[in-house]
C-alpha cells in the first residue's frame, strides 16, 4: 500500500502531482453509467448527502463546519436546507441551529 506524502490524491501517472481536478467527476460518472444510475446529479452531490446525514445524526454545525473546510459558518449553513421535514411550519433552520446547541 502507497502512503502518499505530499497529495492526499496522488497522479498515478506523475506521483509527485495531484490528480487533475476533472479525474474524480469522470470516475463518478463513470460508476454511476456503470451501475444504470439515471438520476441527475454530480458528483458534489454526495457532499450533500454527506452534509445532511452528518447534521440529521446530530452533528453540531461548527463540527460540520469544520469537516467540510468552510471558514465561515455560513457556507455550512447552506446544507440546512437540505434536512427533509424542516418547514416554516414545524421549524426553519434557525429552530435546527438552536436544537444543536452551537455557537454561531
Amino acid at each position: 500500500m502507497r502512503h502518499p506524502m505530499l497529495w492526499l490524491f496522488p497522479s498515478d501517472l506523475l506521483p509527485d502531482r495531484h490528480l487533475h481536478i476533472t479525474t474524480p467527476q469522470k470516475v463518478y460518472h463513470t460508476a454511476k453509467t456503470t451501475s444504470g444510475i439515471e438520476k441527475c446529479g454530480g458528483i458534489h452531490a454526495l457532499r450533500h448527502a454527506y452534509a445532511t446525514h452528518q447534521l440529521e445524526r446530530g452533528l453540531p454545525i461548527h463540527e460540520l463546519q469544520r469537516l467540510l473546510g468552510h471558514s465561515d459558518v455560513r457556507s455550512t449553513q447552506r446544507y440546512l436546507h437540505w434536512l427533509p421535514g424542516v418547514t416554516p411550519q414545524n421549524g426553519g433552520p434557525a429552530d435546527l441551529i438552536a436544537s444543536f446547541g452551537g455557537a454561531l
